[in-house]
């Protein structure tokens, strides 16, 4: 029998998001744990200081303070499935739109044998090709040529949350793009489609609220380094994914 929960990542000021979740969830009898979002904006510099530096960073957008309060909420997320010695933890945000599915999907998560970090349970604006699949009942574990940004709804294992705690006591990334650079930290990040959840973009986030990504400061040098580095690497790491994926 697998050990694992749903935790709902919500700032303290969004009851009104808690409250709209909680009702989404209810409705399909799923109980939920709440992760108490960090506040970007409440940050101490010297917290900042110590978790994050420009300088240091290979990612070329100054990240914002909501930025960190997203990647620390999360970090709270992982803590609690290692704490509590979870097989999984279901991560999501607060602007969330549960889909029909949601039941059937985290019932064909148990299932799987294919050893997995991340699993990406929704996808929003572009979407990424899917160049290798594995059956899961009615669904499909599919490997991406690109994993997808955002991180409204993704369930990491027990293995993936120890992973991403051990590269987080310096943040270089957002969460969302952090996961991209996958091969890094060496996690097998998957998605599951057709998808159990999908954005509401009638509500945002205030978790994403202040990311405000397109407005930063940002380091044309390091933004091309960056996009050289990530193609080949990319390219690189899939292909030796899918060389060991394909040999199962």
């Amino acid at each position: 029998m697998k050990k694992w929960k749903i935790c709902l990542i919500n700032l303290d000021r969004s009851t009104d998001r808690l409250a709209a979740c909680a009702k989404q969830l209810d409705a399909y009898s799923l109980p939920f744990d709440r992760i108490e979002a960090v506040n970007g904006d409440s940050l101490d510099s010297t917290i900042i200081n110590t978790l994050y530096n420009f300088n240091d960073s290979s990612y070329h957008k100054h990240m914002t303070n909501g930025e960190l309060g997203c990647y620390l909420s999360h970090l709270r997320a992982w803590q609690k499935i290692v704490d509590e010695q979870l097989d999984y933890a279901v991560i999501l945000e607060d602007d969330i739109l549960l889909q029909e599915n949601i039941q059937h999907g985290l019932e064909a998560i148990k299932y799987i044998q294919q050893p997995w970090d991340v699993i990406k349970l929704a996808e929003v604006s572009a979407k990424r090709k899917a160049v290798h699949q594995i059956p899961v009942g009615d669904f499909s574990l599919v490997t991406y040529n690109k994993v997808p940004s955002r991180t409204c709804a993704q369930i990491v294992s027990l293995s993936g949350a120890k992973k991403l705690l051990a590269a987080s006591s310096r943040i270089n990334r957002p969460i969302d793009i952090e996961l991209q650079y996958w091969w890094e930290c060496e996690l097998s990040v998957f998605g599951l489609k057709p998808y159990l959840v999908n954005a509401n973009h009638d509500e945002v986030s205030e978790i994403d609220r202040n990311l405000n990504r397109s407005n930063v400061e940002q380091s044309f040098l390091k933004k091309v380094m960056n996009s050289f580095y990530f193609l080949f690497k990319n390219k690189k790491e899939l292909k030796k994914r899918l060389n060991k994926l394909n040999e199962q």
